[in-house]
This record gives structure tokens, C-alpha cells and sequence, in this order.
């Protein structure tokens, strides 16, 4: 009795009939999306198991571990899916989006509209919604020609970028809120170029960095911000780190850079009968990086007019980011939900019209207090006087 109890057992066991093996996957590491005439183009960025093995994984090399690590494979369709199940089709491997970390969108793609590119991505169980989204300037392919010199894969270089907060790091899963909202964001964008590299053999190379960032209205883009506004951005989010900052010397105009620490930015709205008005509220820690200035940073007058000169450029730079999305009616930093949050009943009848409100009615009042706290070392230059006094102690 006990042998065909423990027989039936064993029938009621079953192991994972939908699962696939290691082996029989492709590994996509970045999603490269443009426009085209009949629909999307969609480029993966696929790693090579069989060039893994360090050593050899650099460029050269021969063989079946020569190359690089890494591969593009694209596709069209009329839309993502499409797309994707015909680059499927000619595959002996299934596509795994478990370890993709980027998306790159060309901007024709982006003003488009990208909601269909993030239903897709929201309905693919594979995808982290925390993989990083950038604009291209031009076409997104682009970033397939790229020189990788310091990391193995061009996805590398771009979470990067994110998680050392050098431009803002928008990902799915912000820009899927963000949708849910009325679809406003600002996404990062790049730029490319070429640049010699003296221990490369060709003579130039495509070189990428970035660029400012794209401003998104109902999930289409419809401006940019330059570098000095994304930086902007990067204060009004309170996402700046260890950033440097560069400001001229309010005794002879040569410029001081400091590096910035522990930034903390805060943001408050105000109703009072039908005026808005937002509150933004700035505190950081700067520390003297290099100076080219003759400025004596122990007087404290000189000091008190340098730190004033350092706030205004921080000051400009989070105006000017939140006026280049006011002129096109974006709520692009979702200053907005900080009202729904403080104010949930009055938000329910400014909601419909809060773009107007954005663009012209609402107050902004930017307060940065940026204090320097470490001078760090420099020299004081000895003048001819000082020179004259000593050969005359002697």
C-alpha cells in the first residue's frame, strides 16, 4: 500500500515545462529603436558566449574567440512585436531581455511617440523597469559603430552614465509613471562624433558622450535642454552628485572650479486663493577643485562674494531648466504631483488645466544656499613688495 501511495506521489511531480535552458538563450544587453518609413527598426545588442573568455574578448585576437564580445541583429516591422518575432524567427537561440540594462530611441522615433514602445516593454516579464532610457540625436545605430575601449560592451558605457548621475538617469519604470501622469519626463540624450585615438590603429573613430536631454510632452518629445539646463534638472530632482562646477572670481574674472557634494533639494507648492507657486529650495557643500584666480580665499568678504556668485550660476541653471519647459507647456520634473500630494482636493479641479498654469500662471520661487566648506590648497603668489621687505630683513 505504502509502495502505491509513494508510486502516486511521484506521478504528481512535474518540473518547469515552460522553462529554457541556458544555453539556448541570447542574452540582450541593449534595445536600439528607430523610426522608418513602414514602421520601427529594432537593433538588440546580444552577448557572445563563445568571447567571453577574458583574454580574448578585447578586439583582435582570431579564431572562434576572435572579435568582440558582442553583437547588433535588427529588424523591421510595423511595430516592436513585429519586429521582434521576425528577428525571433531566424534565431537558433530564444531572446532573453533578463539582463538589458539600456534602450537607445533615435529621435525621429521619439517625437513620434514612444508610448507603444513602453507598452511593449511593461509587457515583456523579462524586462527590468529599471534599464536606463536614452534619446539619439540622429539615428540611434549610430551607437553601433562606437569605439569601446575602457569597457567590454557599449551598454556599459551608458548605465554608467546613469548610476554616476553624469546626466539624469530616466528609466522605464520612471517614465512609465510618468505616462501614467500625462506622459511629461526629460530623458537623457547623447551625442556622437570622432576622435583620434592614439592607440587605436585607425586614425579616428566614433566617439560617443552626452548631451543634455530631451523634454517629453503627452510621451512625445518636443524640445531639449542644453548641458548647463540638464544640470539644472539634475538639481531641481535631487539627483546631483560629486558634480563640478565652474564660476568666475569675483576679483579678476578667472574662473574657479569646485566640486559639489551632498545636494539636497526640496519642493514645496503653495496655494493661496488661485495663485500657484512652487518653492524650490537648494543645499549643497562645495569644495574648492582648482583656481586660476589670484583671489585670497581666507578673506572673508571676498569668500562671502564668491559663494554669492556660485549660487546665482546654480540658480540660473534650475530657472533656465524649468523655463525651457514651461515655454512648451511640459511638465517635465512632475512639479505637478507635488500639489496632488499637498493639496489632493484643489488638485482635482487644476489637474485639467494645469498645463496652462504651468506655462503662465504658476509663481516659481528658486532659493539656493550653496555654502563652500573646504578651500582645499593653494599657494599665495609672493609680490615684489613682499619680495623687497624680505631682501631687506637680510
Amino acid at each position: 500500500m505504502k509502495t502505491i501511495f509513494v508510486i502516486l506521489s511521484l506521478l504528481l511531480l512535474t518540473g518547469c515545462w515552460s522553462s529554457v535552458e541556458l544555453n539556448d538563450r541570447a542574452f540582450v544587453r541593449m534595445m536600439v529603436l528607430d523610426k522608418t518609413k513602414s514602421g520601427i527598426e529594432l537593433s538588440l545588442d546580444f552577448s557572445l558566449p563563445n568571447r567571453l573568455i577574458p583574454g580574448s574578448a578585447g578586439g583582435g585576437g582570431s579564431g572562434e574567440q576572435g572579435g568582440k564580445p558582442y553583437t547588433y541583429i535588427s529588424a523591421t516591422g510595423i511595430d516592436i512585436s513585429e519586429a521582434y518575432r521576425r528577428m525571433q524567427s531566424d534565431l537558433s537561440r530564444k531572446i532573453s531581455f533578463g539582463q538589458t540594462r539600456v534602450i537607445v530611441i533615435g529621435r525621429e522615433l521619439a517625437e513620434a511617440g514612444i508610448e507603444p514602445i513602453l507598452d511593449f516593454l511593461a509587457r515583456e516579464p523579462a524586462m527590468h523597469i529599471n534599464a536606463y532610457l536614452f534619446v539619439a540625436p540622429g539615428r540611434a545605430r549610430e551607437i553601433e559603430s562606437i569605439a569601446t575601449l575602457f569597457e567590454r560592451f557599449p551598454s556599459d558605457i551608458l548605465s554608467a552614465y546613469g548610476e554616476t548621475h553624469v546626466v539624469l538617469d530616466t528609466t522605464i519604470k520612471d517614465f512609465l509613471a510618468a505616462n501614467y501622469n500625462g506622459g511629461d519626463m526629460v530623458v537623457p540624450m547623447l551625442r556622437f562624433g570622432t576622435k583620434k585615438i592614439a592607440s587605436e590603429e585607425k586614425k579616428e573613430q566614433k566617439w560617443m558622450g552626452t548631451q543634455g536631454a530631451a523634454i517629453f510632452k503627452q510621451g512625445k518629445m518636443v524640445s531639449t535642454l542644453n548641458t548647463s539646463e540638464m544640470r539644472g534638472g539634475l538639481w531641481i530632482l535631487g539627483k546631483l552628485k560629486n558634480a563640478e562646477i565652474s564660476v568666475p572670481s569675483p576679483t579678476d574674472g578667472k574662473n574657479i572650479s569646485f566640486i559639489v557634494q551632498r545636494a539636497d533639494t526640496r519642493i514645496s507648492p503653495r496655494i493661496k486663493e488661485d495663485q500657484i507657486e512652487i518653492q524650490l529650495q537648494s543645499k549643497a557643500e562645495a569644495e574648492v577643485l582648482a583656481s586660476s584666480s589670484s583671489i585670497n580665499l581666507k578673506d572673508i568678504k571676498q569668500l562671502e562674494k564668491l559663494e554669492k556668485n556660485l549660487n546665482q550660476v546654480v540658480k540660473k541653471r534650475i530657472t533656465s531648466a524649468i523655463a525651457r519647459t514651461r515655454a512648451v507647456s511640459s511638465d517635465a520634473f512632475q512639479l505637478g504631483n507635488y500639489i496632488d500630494w499637498h493639496y489632493p482636493l484643489k488638485w482635482k479641479s487644476i489637474e485639467p488645466k494645469w498645463r496652462d498654469v504651468y506655462n503662465s500662471k504658476m509663481k516659481l520661487d528658486v532659493q539656493t544656499d550653496v555654502t563652500i566648506t573646504r578651500l582645499g590648497t593653494f599657494q599665495h603668489a609672493i609680490t615684489e613688495t613682499e619680495m623687497s621687505d624680505s631682501e631687506a630683513e637680510q
